[in-house]
């Protein structure tokens, strides 16, 4: 594990607040969340910490090869990593969001009946194609270019792969249940995602493609518990994904909330959406709100 941060329940509930649906079918369950605005400078402070602490990681894989320890990056000018992700575009950071969310909500609220499963690392850590976007940015603002980072041409595609993965390991750590989230985040609601992030869950094996990732991600922490994360995760990418419970999770959120009357989600509430035609269990995770620029700007651009 190489990850830390957790949240006072008391103030994330208060920010993001259940709406506590009824869900009766077998293997699917959606949970919404909608934001209290007015909560949100409470949690503001732990918020920070929990998203960057994802985000150092991402600094760390920046900056290697670059380091000196006779020379640290104490001049932003020299540092690859000083503008990330600030200066990415918004939809990129959009995205980074989304992820965050659903990993936050299965780690502080469960899924699928288990309040246990750990996520060991995000995975936009390796988002190699912003890395290399950030590095071009960087020299743009070295020659003293001006620079606007949500214009449409500073859009880069997202990245390939499971948004995230969490996992239930057991007394021996050997690795019992995988739980695959695919993650959406968008100024306005779009069918079409909800439509698109279901179809990529049931393209999925039972050998998610996250596990690799994480295995070589591992290798840049010399600790005992990343050491022992990544011979659990070994040993699931060799044999262990035939006997593990494959699980599926979606986080969704939206910068709007539903104003039809009766309508409490953007998602399907009573059974999984037509799209989702594998036979496993899945959980849906929205989340709305009112603010979402303030959220983003605060969370990834210092505002």
């Amino acid at each position: 594990m190489i990850r830390f941060q957790r949240l006072t329940p008391g103030l994330l509930n208060a920010w993001l607040v259940d709406q506590h649906l009824a869900n009766t079918h077998e293997r699917y369950r959606l949970r919404v969340w909608r934001e209290n605005r007015a909560s949100f400078d409470a949690i503001r402070t732990e918020l920070i910490a929990y998203v960057d602490e994802a985000l150092e990681d991402a600094r760390r894989r920046i900056r290697r090869g670059f380091e000196d320890d006779l020379s640290p990056f104490s001049d932003p000018a020299d540092d690859p990593a000083a503008n990330y992700p600030a200066l990415l575009h918004r939809i990129t950071l959009q995205g980074y969001l989304g992820e965050t969310l659903a990993v936050l909500a299965v780690e502080h609220w469960g899924a699928h009946g288990h309040t246990d499963w750990l996520v060991p690392a995000f995975l936009f850590r390796l988002h190699d194609q912003e890395f290399q976007h950030l590095e071009a940015i960087n020299e743009r603002l070295i020659a003293g270019e001006a620079y606007d980072p949500d214009r449409v041409a500073e859009r880069r595609p997202g990245r390939t792969g499971d948004d995230g993965l969490a996992f239930r390991i057991n007394g021996e750590y050997t690795i019992t249940d995988v739980l695959t989230l695919e993650a959406k985040c968008l100024a306005q609601n779009d069918n079409a995602k909800i439509e698109e992030a279901h179809q990529k869950l049931v393209a999925g094996g039972l050998r998610p493609s996250g596990v690799r990732e994480l295995i070589n991600l591992l290798e840049d922490y010399d600790t005992p518990e990343a050491h022992a994360w990544q011979e659990a995760l070994l040993r699931l990418w060799r044999e262990g994904y035939r006997v593990a419970m494959r699980h599926d999770g979606i986080g969704y959120a939206c910068g709007r909330i539903p104003a039809r009357a009766g309508r409490v989600a953007w998602m399907p509430t009573g059974a999984p959406h037509p799209a989702y035609t594998a036979p496993r269990r899945l959980e849906g995770m929205e989340f709305q709100f009112e603010d979402l620029t303030t959220v983003v700007n605060t969370l990834y651009r210092g505002a």
